[in-house]
């Protein structure tokens, strides 16, 4: 029989620290000013810290929108200095969380941090933008896409000289509420900018309006969504209407 592996001794000693302690041990680091030396770690601190707070990720978007949430506005400003500070040191733990965490530990990380800060960095060559944008499940999806904004969605460029947001459209699972925070956070004509580096390819309208026929086939888009609709069909004379 299959065993989930047990916690090193180090993940033991974080799961018996307390809510402040766990604070502490991001906030000592912080004040040290040093890179964190071991981004599993600090994951996975960051995992237990949110995890005994909040049953969902839905639990933990809809609270910490709210004034007053755990762990407290004091804290949630230190945690985001943490986060600017990894991603200043190369963006381990940050990396980590996203390709290695659950949905409440990114959730937390979308909440929490300035995402300009993750666009400066790079991994493989595509960004940390990019990255959380494939790793996000259309439940905290769609507020990704509204709290990234239409700049870091199309002005951050993988190492092609795609922009996020073409990530975004290429996921398979693309629903109504994802094209709807897209709609709202791009112009219409923002989308028929927004290009590759290059100038070459769809522009991003374009690619936004046949992933919306292809959700409209599925579910009605909302009204207020743009897209522009297939024509009519040409019936001939010896067609039936």
């Amino acid at each position: 029989m299959f065993r989930t592996p047990l916690p090193n001794e180090d993940q033991a000693r974080l799961e018996t620290l307390s809510t402040r302690q766990l604070v502490g041990f991001f906030e000592s680091c912080l004040k040290r000013g040093l890179p964190v030396q071991d981004p599993g770690l600090f994951a996975y601190a960051w995992g237990i810290l949110f995890s005994r707070f909040y049953l969902s990720a839905q639990d933990l978007v809809a609270e910490m929108q709210l004034e007053g949430h755990k762990p407290g506005i004091g804290d949630e400003r230190m945690l985001r200095e943490f986060i600017r500070a990894d991603c200043r040191n190369g963006g381990q733990f940050v990396l980590r969380v996203i390709k290695k965490g659950g949905m409440i530990d990114r959730a937390a990380l979308i909440m929490i941090a300035d995402l300009n800060d993750l666009a400066g960095i790079e991994f493989e060559g595509t960004t940390a933008i990019h990255i959380l944008a494939d790793a996000c499940d259309r439940i905290i999806r769609p507020l990704f896409i509204r709290r990234a904004g239409s700049r870091l969605l199309s002005k951050v460029y993988d190492k092609r000289g795609i922009p996020a947001i073409y990530t975004v459209f290429s996921l398979g699972d693309l629903n109504q509420e994802d094209l709807m925070a897209v709609a709202s956070v791009f112009s219409e004509e923002d989308l028929k900018n927004t290009r590759s580096r290059s100038g070459g390819g769809k522009d991003a309208l374009t690619v936004f309006d046949e992933v919306a026929r292809s959700v409209r086939s599925h579910a009605p888009l909302d009204r207020h969504t743009f897209y522009r609709p297939l024509p009519p069909k040409d019936t001939g004379p010896g067609d039936k209407a």
